[in-house]
C-alpha cells in the first residue's frame, strides 16, 4: 500500500489551518512559554493514595523535563525497570509541571532512605505516599492550568474577557494540539510510513504513531463539521456521550438530544477510527466515512494496525475559565479533562488583535 504524497500534504494543510470559534471577536496577540513559569500545569488524580502497598506515589514539581525523562530518572535512582514506574499522562516539557509517579518499591525499603534518594534529583518533591496499585495511563481526573500570555496588545483585558465569555458559553472544538503531530508535523510522515507497511504496530512508539493518524483524522472530521455549520448541532445518528456517567448512545430523537446538549447533559462525539469504535448511525456515519474515503483508508486499516478505536468528545466545555490582567500580560486559569489540550484554549486568545 502506498500513501500518495498529495494525501499527506492535504492532511498537514488542514491541520495547519484549524478553525477558530471566536473569530467574531478581536484577539489579543502575544506569546506563551516565554519562560517555563509562564505555563503551569497541575495534575489532579481521581483518587488519593491509601497509605499502604508496594507502590510509592511520588508527587513532584519540575521544569524543563518531559514525563518520560522524569520517569527514567526515577527508575535509575532506585534501580527499577521502566515498567516499574507509572504515570497517568504525558505533560509539557516547557512548563512548570506538578505530577505524580508511582514506583514499585518493596515495603521493606526504609522511607528515610527513599526520601534521601529523592533529594538527589533536580525536582521539588511535594509528597511521598504508598498505594496498593501502580499508577497507569489514564489515571488522571483533570489538569489545572495557569498560563501567562505575554506581549499582548494594548487594552487586551477587554478583548480577552469577551473571548473567555464566549468560550464559557459555547465551549471550543476539542482538537488535538499541534504538539501531537511534531515539529513541522513530521509525525504525520512517520505515521503514514507505518500504514504503508500494512503490519501491526509494535511497541509504544509505533502505537503512538497510529494514534497520530487517528488524531489527525479526528481533527479533519471536526474541521469539516464546523465547515458545514454543524458545530452547535446534533445530527441524527451522532454518537453522544452523557456528561455525568460517560455513557454512549446513538441519537435517534434529534430534538430531545438538542435540548440535552443545550443544557450540557450530553455532548456529541467524533471518531477515533478503529474496528471496535462505537458506530454512528445515518446520516452522521456517512460524514465519518467520507473522511476515511478521502484518504483511501478504511476500518480494516486500523484493524491491521491493531488499533481498536474509540469516541472522543467533540466539544470541550471550559466552565471555570478566568482571565485577569497581569503586569506583563494576561493570565488564564482553567481546568481540562485528560486528553484535552490547553493550547487549543490559548490559540483562541492569541489571534492577531483587531
Amino acid at each position: 500500500m502506498v500513501i500518495p504524497n498529495s494525501h499527506i500534504q492535504s492532511v498537514k494543510e488542514i491541520l495547519h489551518h484549524l478553525p477558530y470559534t471566536t473569530t467574531h471577536l478581536p484577539g489579543v496577540g502575544g506569546e506563551i512559554k516565554a519562560a517555563p513559569e509562564h505555563f503551569q500545569v497541575e495534575e489532579i488524580l481521581p483518587y488519593a493514595p491509601c497509605g499502604e502497598g508496594e507502590h510509592l506515589f511520588v508527587t513532584l514539581r519540575r521544569a524543563g523535563w518531559n514525563t518520560a525523562d522524569v520517569a527514567a530518572a526515577l527508575a535509575r535512582c532506585f534501580g527499577l525497570k521502566s515498567m516499574e514506574v507509572g504515570w497517568g499522562g504525558r505533560k509539557d516539557k516547557q512548563a512548570v509541571t506538578t505530577q505524580t509517579f508511582s514506583l514499585h518499591l518493596s515495603m521493606s525499603t526504609p522511607m528515610d532512605r527513599i526520601e534521601a534518594t529523592l533529594t538527589e534529583l533536580p525536582f521539588t518533591i511535594l509528597s511521598v505516599q504508598r498505594h496498593r496499585n501502580k499508577l497507569k495511563t489514564g489515571h488522571v481526573a483533570r489538569n489545572r492550568f495557569r498560563i501567562l500570555i505575554t506581549q499582548t496588545a494594548p487594552g487586551a483585558i477587554d478583548a480577552a474577557t469577551a473571548i473567555a465569555e464566549a468560550i464559557r458559553h459555547n465551549g471550543i472544538p476539542n482538537f488535538y494540539g499541534e504538539q501531537r503531530f511534531g515539529i513541522e508535523k513530521a509525525n504525520i510522515d512517520r505515521a503514514m510510513q507505518l500504514v504503508e507497511r500494512q503490519r501491526p504496530a509494535r511497541g509504544k512508539q509505533e502505537a503512538f504513531l497510529v494514534s497520530v493518524i487517528q488524531s489527525a483524522l479526528f481533527n479533519i472530521w471536526l474541521t469539516e463539521r464546523i465547515g458545514r455549520n454543524q458545530y452547535h448541532q446534533i445530527l441524527a445518528g451522532d454518537v453522544a456521550q452523557k456528561t455525568d456517567t460517560g455513557g454512549l448512545f446513538v441519537v435517534d430523537d434529534v430534538d430531545e438530544a438538542m435540548e440535552r446538549f443545550g443544557r450540557g447533559a450530553i455532548v456529541y462525539t467524533g471518531p477515533i477510527f478503529g474496528p471496535k469504535m462505537m458506530a454512528a448511525g445515518h446520516p452522521a456515519a456517512e460524514f465519518e466515512a467520507q473522511v476515511l474515503n478521502r484518504f483511501d483508508l478504511d476500518l480494516d486499516t486500523f484493524k491491521r494496525l491493531r488499533a481498536p478505536g474509540a469516541r472522543r468528545q467533540a466539544v470541550l466545555r471550559v466552565d471555570d475559565l478566568t482571565v485577569r490582567s497581569e503586569q506583563n500580560g494576561l493570565e488564564l486559569a482553567f481546568t481540562l479533562p485528560p486528553g484535552a489540550y490547553a493550547t487549543m484554549i490559548t490559540r483562541e486568545f492569541m489571534r492577531p488583535a483587531g
